[in-house]
C-alpha cells in the first residue's frame, strides 16, 4: 500500500514537473461564461482594497502605490502558451499607441498571474522577458493564492480549471486615479477606442485639472487627440483649432475691408429744414 502510494506522490511531481508547475485537478470544472460576463460587470464602481503583491524581483508593493493615475489591469497565467502570450501581444500594441497619444507617464499597466503559487515573481519575469515588453510603466505582478483569490474576485475575474489549464474570459479591467473598477474591456483583439475613450476621458480627468497653461494645454492636446479609423491609432488633430484660427482672421479683415469701404464712400449732406430744395422741371 505504501510502494503505490509512494508511486502516486511520484507521478504526481512528475506531472507538475512537465507541466511547468502547473498542476491541474483531475476533473475539469465547467466555466459559465455568461455567469462570468455578469460577475465581471457587477464589480463596476467599487474600491479596490488595497492589496499587498509581489513584482518581479519578488519586492512587496502596495495597489494604493499606483493611484494618482489610470491603471489597466491584464490577467494571465505563465503555464499558458497560445492565449495570453497573444493577448499580451495586443495589448502592448495598444498600450504603445497610447502611450504615443497621451503621454508615456499618464496611465500604468499591471498583468498579473492568476494561478499562485506557480505564477510567481521568478515566473512573471520570465513571461515578460519572453513576450519582450519593455514599454515603460508596466509592471508584472503575482501573490499567495488566499491574496489571489480575493484580488480577482475584487476585480470580478473569474476562471476555471480545463483539460487545457484554465477557461476564463479575456478581461482587462480599467481602473480610475482613486482606484475605482472604472470600465471592464473585453476581447482578445478589442477595437482600440474600448480601451482608449474610456482612458482617455480619466488621463483628462488628471492632466486638466494641473493650474494655468499646463492645464489648458492638456484639455487642448486631449480635445485634439482622436481615433483614425485608416491608420488603426489615435493621433492628435488640431484642425479643428487651425480651422478656427483662419474662420478668425478671414472674418478680422472682412470687417476691416467694411469699415474701409464705408469710411471712403461719399458723404451728403442733407438739405437744412430752411433751405428751398430746388426742383428742376422735367
Amino acid at each position: 500500500m505504501r510502494l503505490w502510494l509512494l508511486l502516486g506522490l511520484l507521478g504526481m511531481a512528475g506531472a507538475a514537473f512537465a507541466s511547468g508547475g502547473n498542476v491541474q485537478p483531475a476533473a475539469p470544472v465547467k466555466f459559465d461564461q455568461k455567469s462570468a460576463l455578469q460577475f465581471s460587470q457587477s464589480v463596476v464602481g467599487q474600491q479596490m482594497a488595497d492589496y499587498a503583491l509581489l513584482d518581479r524581483n519578488g519586492q512587496a508593493v502596495r495597489l494604493s502605490s499606483y493611484r494618482g493615475k489610470p491603471v489597466l489591469v491584464s490577467f494571465i497565467y505563465t503555464g499558458c502558451s497560445v492565449t495570453c502570450p497573444a493577448t499580451t501581444q495586443y495589448l502592448a500594441k495598444a498600450v504603445k499607441y497610447m502611450q504615443n497619444a497621451l503621454g508615456a507617464d499618464s496611465f500604468q499597466v499591471l498583468t498579473v498571474g492568476f494561478n499562485a503559487p506557480w505564477d510567481s515573481p521568478q515566473a512573471m519575469r520570465d513571461f515578460a522577458s519572453r513576450q519582450n515588453i519593455k514599454l515603460p510603466h508596466w509592471e508584472f505582478l503575482s501573490a499567495d493564492a488566499a491574496t489571489m483569490q480575493n484580488f480577482t474576485r475584487d476585480l470580478g475575474f473569474s476562471y476555471a480549471y480545463s483539460v487545457t489549464g484554465f477557461d476564463h474570459i479575456s478581461q482587462l479591467t480599467l481602473l480610475d486615479q482613486e482606484g475605482k473598477v472604472y470600465r471592464q474591456i473585453y476581447g482578445d483583439n478589442f477595437e482600440l477606442p474600448q480601451m482608449g475613450e474610456p482612458l482617455k476621458k480619466l488621463v483628462g480627468n488628471v492632466q486638466t485639472q494641473y493650474p494655468g497653461w499646463e492645464g489648458l494645454s492638456n484639455r487642448i492636446r486631449l480635445f485634439c487627440t482622436v481615433y483614425d479609423p485608416s491608420t488603426g491609432s489615435y493621433t492628435t488633430d488640431y484642425s479643428f483649432f487651425f480651422g478656427i484660427f483662419i474662420s478668425l482672421v478671414m472674418t478680422y479683415y472682412f470687417v476691416k475691408w467694411i469699415v474701409r469701404e464705408w469710411r471712403r464712400a461719399p458723404r451728403r449732406n442733407p438739405p437744412k429744414a430752411n433751405e428751398a430744395v430746388e426742383i428742376k422741371p422735367s
